[in-house]
């Protein structure tokens, strides 16, 4: 999912307006939450660091994230294998046939903080950290054989089909709105519910399951309730230090891992790997 918030367009042009005041979609995340099929809309956390601290109360928020499960400077080096933090939550309340999920990670990497507002990097940066799948950006053309408006010069509406943890083949088009300020660029994006049933451009996930040596498909299957914001802060010190963070609320329908909790085991490693794959591209476009 990650691949469908950055690869869109470029981030925008410095502006002195907050993320919230230009990115509509991060602030309804924040304060109105995630439609996840209940009464209760899921709220997505405020960032762990906000624009605007100074390097003393950087380090004091990072600190308190850690809560010493993690050294600070082993957290803050200079290095491909430095650590990620990690959380998976269960949202509640949440529908019992489709239980809502929250994967949150941290982790430092190190580049130019400019390199946020170059689309070319990023679209390489973010095909290279998915390892798979593939993504398409929905034109002005397909909206508007959809009656959607053309997206603002900040927004923009795309499909990605990945396969997820060798289980489940995910079809999500959905809408991204990205922001940036002097200290921070966001992206945040969500499912389109206008697409759920969509013939070139749905959202839907077939079970996978291997056959006969073959992998076959299991019919196809309506998907709603996910979105992810993303975050990358300058950090004030160490010097060339971006700060990500990373939070996701889906809903997890049953027929994924037939009731099986498989996040727990194997998310965490493709979610290394895709941490450390980001850093090298950070430190490839910094001539490092």
């Amino acid at each position: 999912m990650t691949a469908l918030l950055l690869t869109l367009a470029s981030l925008a042009v410095a502006q002195p307006q907050t993320h919230e005041q230009q990115n509509p979609l991060y602030k309804e995340l924040q304060e109105k939450g995630l439609n996840i099929g209940t009464e209760s809309p899921a709220k997505f956390p405020a960032p762990t660091l906000p624009d605007g601290l100074d390097a003393a109360k950087q380090k004091a928020a990072i600190l308190d994230l850690l809560a010493g499960d993690y050294d600070y400077n082993n957290f803050v080096r200079n290095s491909v294998v430095a650590p990620q933090m990690m959380k998976i939550r269960d949202i509640t309340p949440s529908d019992p046939k489709a239980p809502a999920r929250a994967v949150d990670v941290w982790f430092v990497v190190y580049g130019d903080f400019e390199q946020t507002a170059d689309d070319k990097f990023l679209d390489r940066l973010f095909k290279n950290g998915r390892n798979e799948g593939m993504g398409k950006s929905l034109t002005d053309e397909d909206l508007a054989q959809r009656k959607i408006a053309a997206p603002a010069k900040q927004e923009g509406y795309g499909l990605l089909e990945f396969d997820f943890l060798d289980r489940v083949r995910i079809k999500a088009t959905g809408r991204a709105v990205w922001s940036r300020t002097a200290d921070s660029a966001v992206a945040a994006a969500v499912l389109d519910p206008r697409f759920l049933k969509d013939a070139e451009f749905p959202c839907e996930w077939k079970s996978l399951s291997q056959e006969g040596g073959s992998l076959k498909l299991g019919p196809p299957q309506p998907w709603s309730g996910a979105a992810i914001t993303i975050k990358i802060t300058k950090l004030a010190a160490p010097a060339g230090a971006l700060f990500v963070e990373q939070h996701i609320i889906f809903t997890e329908p049953t027929g994924w891992f037939d009731g099986a909790n498989l996040l727990r085991s194997k998310l965490p490693p493709v979610v290394q790997n895709n941490v450390r794959t980001m850093r090298k591209e950070w430190a490839r476009a910094a001539g490092k």
